[in-house]
């Protein structure tokens, strides 16, 4: 069974059983996780594939959380095509390379019209047990169009789920195409 097909079907489930979790577990103390794309800014050319280090940190007394789920928008008339390599596989709960229509603009950016999900979740409220922060979850690898115009576009990070008690701070990474 292709695990991209097969997790698609199962993306509801993987997201209510994530967000339950999260309500359940959550602890108690106040915080922010911060999800960053590193670099922040990139000049870009056609057909080039670049990387970005999602890079997790989080504010706040307790450090450890019970995970986090992200989205990567980004703009579908530039980029070609995105991937994850090297993922920090403790408490991962699903990857949907398949991107998803932003039909509700959950970035509040009209110029980014697709995305793509992550989460990790850490039941045990001691996640992630094997990364120092800030350290990095994954890397993200964007290849842009051959045809694509010379503009400025972003990858924004939004959240799909954040640790309860935790407020959740995404920062994009500008791309200059030329």
């Amino acid at each position: 069974m292709n695990s991209r097909i097969f997790f698609r079907s199962k993306a509801g489930c993987v997201m209510i059983a994530f967000s339950v979790v999260f309500l359940l577990v959550g602890g108690a103390y106040a915080g922010t996780q911060n999800i960053t794309l590193s670099p922040d800014s990139v000049v870009a050319l056609s057909n080039e594939t670049l990387s970005f280090n999602i890079v997790y940190d989080v504010e706040g007394v307790r450090k450890k959380t019970t995970g986090i789920g992200i989205r990567i928008h980004f703009n579908s008339k530039i980029v070609d095509e995105i991937s994850l390599s090297d993922v920090y596989g403790e408490g991962m709960v699903g990857q949907d390379y398949i991107p998803q229509s932003d039909t509700n603009n959950l970035d509040d950016d009209a110029t980014t019209d697709k995305y793509i999900v992550i989460a990790w979740a850490g039941i045990s409220g001691k996640w992630p047990t094997f990364v120092a922060l800030p350290g990095p979850l994954a890397t993200l690898n964007v290849k842009i169009k051959q045809d694509a115009p010379a503009v400025e576009t972003k990858l924004n990070i939004t959240s799909s789920g954040a640790a309860s008690g935790y407020a959740f701070s995404g920062k994009s990474a500008h791309l200059l195409v030329q």
